[in-house]
């Protein structure tokens, strides 16, 4: 690893020691509904993919920077559980339990783990934008989903393919903010033509809702990016191809 390799995973781990600290202040000096502070601590991890992406020279400095993280979540997580608040609101998950804060921490860090090791690693550096496409559909996407449909959401989904508990305005609000946040990744990023992009972000918006609208027991954790980065990816080399005969 190189120099700027050991300055990103100290950075990645200022990121969620910084990030995770002020959220659990501010949970603590002011009433959060739970909801809406355990999809905070969600966005931000999705966003330290930048981090990954940015700061990192090579592929495996990124997937150490992952490793060493996790394996300090998978240690110190139990322990601070058992500490007094305001230490324990660093708790994201849904009931309580450390067994999901680590099962949904786990599908995360493999997720990551695979993205980066396939699409950086194996296909090249100039195609990492894809990692990024995907966890910013989990990141963005699943958070208005899960607020817009807690809040706003009357009317449920009721095929048999879906989680009975999502709603239709859930799903609504994960394509929408998908969608905005894989459009200007793709704009900002890549040379596609704003025709086929608008395509291919619409496209990746709605598979997106369509996975999270199926997902159980927290898999849209793992589902959501390796899916939509994959695709994204397929998409992306399909799109060079039509530009070319343009």
């Amino acid at each position: 690893m190189s120099r700027l390799d050991w300055i990103g995973v100290i950075m990645f781990f200022v990121y969620f020691v910084t990030g995770a600290g002020s959220l659990a202040l501010i949970s603590w000096l002011i009433q959060v509904p739970k909801e809406v502070i355990r999809k905070a601590y969600h966005l931000m991890a999705c966003g330290s993919v930048f981090i990954l992406l940015a700061y990192f020279e090579h592929w495996y400095g990124a997937l150490a920077a992952v490793g060493l993280f996790f394996l300090t979540v998978f240690t110190v997580v139990p322990l601070f559980m058992r500490l007094p608040p305001p230490i324990r609101r660093i708790s994201i998950q849904r009931g309580g339990t450390i067994g999901e804060v680590l099962y949904q921490a786990g599908l995360f860090a493999l997720g990551l783990v695979v993205l980066i090791s396939l699409i950086w690693g194996l296909l090249g550096e100039e195609y990492k934008i894809h990692i990024a496409v995907g966890v910013t559909a989990l990141g963005l996407g699943d958070a208005s989903a899960a607020l817009i449909g807690k809040y706003f959401g009357r009317t449920k989904l009721r095929l048999k393919l879906f989680d009975r508990r999502k709603t239709i305005e859930g799903s609504l609000a994960m394509a929408g903010f998908a969608f905005i946040g894989i459009f200007t990744l793709l704009v900002l990023f890549t040379e596609i033509p704003i025709g086929l992009t608008l395509a291919t972000a619409a496209f990746l918006a709605l598979l997106s809702s369509f996975l999270e609208a199926m997902a159980i027991h927290g898999l849209d954790t793992i589902l959501i990016p390796l899916v939509i980065a994959f695709s994204s990816l397929g998409l992306f080399m399909l799109n060079l191809h039509v530009v070319a005969y343009m």
